[in-house]
């Protein structure tokens, strides 16, 4: 939010707050109730800025200090953003016009979602488990192309569960997916990087995996799950959809553009 406006926190806002808990970075800056995160370029959630709550000055001042801090760090100044919100169009007022990388903000009822796993004939292979991300599971996140600070970033913050399903063969990974507890009293658990490598789909893996950090998280006393999601991945919003999941709002990433040079 930004000064003058409603200090009332909405459902969208403390979702928001919720998601920047559930992701890494290498190092973070306040400005008022903004975050200004950096990781070295590795993911936009990692590297922008995240206004968790309001200003104490006026926005352009506010995304002045964004776009120092980015250059300060050779990284484009972004602001993420609940489409269609009046913070949104506060941003396209100030010159804020580019957005990019929208993806769906979704959430379910750990419970419910776990009763409907539960009716599912699982394959029966096994499921590793790790606190932080293995080099094995990185192989397969994001077709192994994550740099090595990525372990840092992926690692950092609350307590996590990373699932891997491996190929007996091969050892390879075939099925991978995080968790990690988030919110007042953990109550909330976010799930990310839910991938199966192609040869490997259409198994149920991904359910499996899916299940197997749900119960991790249920166990640890979570009641909402959280997750983002492309809007192009059509197989992805099946599987949550069939799980209970449904979309909270959609975000994007706003550019903070150069000022204007005066002639």
């Amino acid at each position: 939010m930004i000064k003058g406006m409603s200090a009332r926190r909405t459902d969208a806002d403390k979702l928001f707050a919720i998601a920047a808990d559930c992701w890494g970075f290498l190092e973070s800056e306040p400005v008022d109730g903004w975050e200004l995160r950096a990781g070295a370029g590795f993911t936009n959630r990692a590297n922008s800025a995240w206004p968790l709550g309001p200003l104490q000055r006026q926005l352009t001042q506010a995304l002045d200090a964004v776009r120092l801090w980015y250059a300060e760090r050779g990284l484009p100044p972004q602001v993420q953003s609940v489409v269609g919100s009046e913070f949104d169009e506060q941003l396209v007022a100030h010159g804020c016009h580019e957005a990019h990388d929208g993806a769906l903000r979704q959430t379910a009822p750990v419970g419910p979602a776990l009763e409907v796993l539960a009716a599912y004939n699982h394959p029966n292979v096994p499921v590793s488990t790790a606190e932080r991300p293995q080099d094995r599971w990185l192989r397969l996140y994001r077709a192994g192309t994550v740099p090595p600070h990525a372990k840092e970033i992926l690692g950092s913050g609350a307590e996590h569960c990373y699932a891997t399903i491996y190929d007996e063969a091969s050892g390879e990974p075939l099925s991978i997916g995080r968790a990690v507890l988030a919110g007042e009293s953990g109550s909330w658990v976010g799930l990310a990087a839910i991938e199966t490598t192609p040869a490997a789909r259409r198994r149920g893996l991904s359910r499996l995996i899916m299940r197997t950090l749900l119960l991790w998280a249920a166990e640890r006393g979570a009641e909402h799950a959280m997750l983002e999601v492309t809007t192009g991945n059509e197989p992805a919003i099946t599987l949550y959809r069939e799980l209970g999941f449904t979309t909270a709002h959609e975000y994007h990433y706003r550019n903070v553009p150069q000022p204007a040079v005066a002639e």
